[in-house]
């Protein structure tokens, strides 16, 4: 697991109403292949996937980051813009993107995919996925659970 949860809550003090109950950095699915270059192939390749969860995601009513960043609070998963130093440390939330009430969210899973983690969500009928540190997703996916059973 990595820092990042504590850097998201961290930046996020005064910007979101509600206690952060769990935090990851998070992309959509296909950033990393865009980002890691490779040739125009590669980057057309990654750049569809990106478009892809992208457009799902806005299906779902939700509006992603890239670099971004996911956020459960007691009543709402919420996705925020964040700015990255060069040692990949989360120094700011530039802006919340958007906030679902955690009862408009049909199921958060995340899988291990070689060594990242894979967060599949589907919400109001549709589903996009993100990518991140699979530990940070887990913590992430657990206080999904944690929250959706107590509201």
């Amino acid at each position: 697991m990595t820092n990042h949860p504590e850097q998201i809550v961290s930046a996020a003090a005064g910007k979101i109403a509600e206690p952060i109950l769990g935090a990851a950095f998070a992309k959509p699915r296909g950033a990393t292949t865009t980002a890691i270059g490779g040739g125009p192939i590669v980057g057309a390749i990654g750049g569809k996937k990106v478009g892809d969860q992208t457009k799902g995601a806005t299906a779902a009513g939700i509006v992603l980051g890239n670099p971004g960043a996911v956020a459960v609070t007691a009543t709402s998963l919420v996705t925020m813009k964040v700015k990255v130093s060069m040692m990949g440390q989360i120094k700011d939330i530039t802006e919340i993107l958007s906030s679902v009430p955690l009862a408009e969210v049909d199921s958060l899973e995340v899988k291990r995919m070689g060594a990242a983690g894979v967060m599949e969500i589907s919400s109001h009928g549709s589903t996009f996925k993100l990518e991140g540190k699979v530990g940070d997703m887990k913590d992430l996916a657990a206080a999904f659970e944690r929250a959706k059973a107590a509201g």
